[in-house]
This record gives structure tokens, sequence and C-alpha cells, in this order.
């Protein structure tokens, strides 16, 4: 009677501990990329991203921060999140810059991806073959993610609000 008891006690305790990992695994409601990193340049640049993004495409809340400095030369812009879209491990957002330390960009939509690839993460943006300019891109578009990340993390939860394909069996 004891070993029966026993080994009851021991299945309940199984049962009980996987309880919370069932709960945390739970599916998102929405999509998100939340983080803030400092990228990696060889010449010592100062560069960080930071997001707090979250809904899907048009329907999306939000704000992001981009700083670059090299010694006491560079700028900052923060700004809106106005589209948001995970695919797998990549995010992609725009954002329409709200303050910055160049006033010419307020009001200028910037595009910026994420590779979420755990501490190797990457970042694009869209402003790289033209840092000064003053025109916008258009929602939900930017460059491809280029810049390693050297501290910090991104993550980007995908989600989508209609069924992807069956899965195939081959």
């Amino acid at each position: 009677m004891r070993r029966l008891i026993a080994s009851l006690a021991a299945v309940g305790a199984v049962f009980a501990g996987a309880a919370p990992a069932a709960a945390g695994t739970a599916s998102p409601t929405e999509a998100s990329l939340v983080g803030s990193a400092t990228l990696w340049r060889a010449a010592g640049d100062k560069i960080r991203f930071t997001f707090d993004a979250h809904g899907f495409g048009l329907d999306v809340r939000g704000t992001f921060r981009v700083s670059h400095y090299l010694g006491d030369q560079g700028a900052w812009m923060t700004g809106t999140i106005d589209c948001l879209v995970v695919g797998g491990d990549v995010a992609v957002v725009t954002g329409i810059i709200t303050a910055s330390s160049v006033p010419e960009w307020v009001g200028v939509r910037r595009g910026m991806t994420v590779y979420d690839h755990g501490r190797r993460d990457r970042v694009g943006y869209s402003w790289v073959l033209d840092p000064g300019s003053t025109e916008s891109v258009p929602q939900c578009v930017s460059g491809a993610p280029y810049e390693w990340v050297e501290t910090g993390d991104f993550r980007a939860v995908e989600w989508f609000p209609f069924p992807g394909p069956p899965v195939s069996s081959h």
C-alpha cells in the first residue's frame, strides 16, 4: 500500500510540475517587437536601437528610439510605430519620428528590420544609403538586417490573424 501511495504521489508531482510549463506556452494574441541593443562597429560607433511595438500591420502601437554617435558627433531620434509585421524570426517596423536632435527629421517615416536570433540578433534600417535623407519610406518597408548586435537583445513574436497552410507530411 505504501508503494502505491508513493507511486501516486510521484505521478501527481510530475503532473503538478507540468502545469506551469503548459501555461507558459500559451499562443500569443498579437505580434510584438521589444528590446534594446547596441550594434557592433569596428570604428567604435555607439549605435543603439530600442523598440516597444505591439499589434499587427497598421493596427499597432508603440515607440522606437535610435541613437548613433562616434565621439561627440552623432544624432538621435524617437518616434511612434505605425506598422509592425513579424514573420518567423524577422520583424519589420516603420515609424514616424516625433523628436530628434536633427529637427528636419521630425515627421519623417523610417523603416527598421530585426532578425531575432538569440544573442546574435541583427538589425537593418531604411536610411543606410542616405543617412541624412528627409524622405519617408512607405509603411511596413525597410532594409535587410545587415548590422550585428553587440550587446542587448530583441524579441520578435510572430502572430497572424489568419491561419497558415496545412503542415505537409513530406
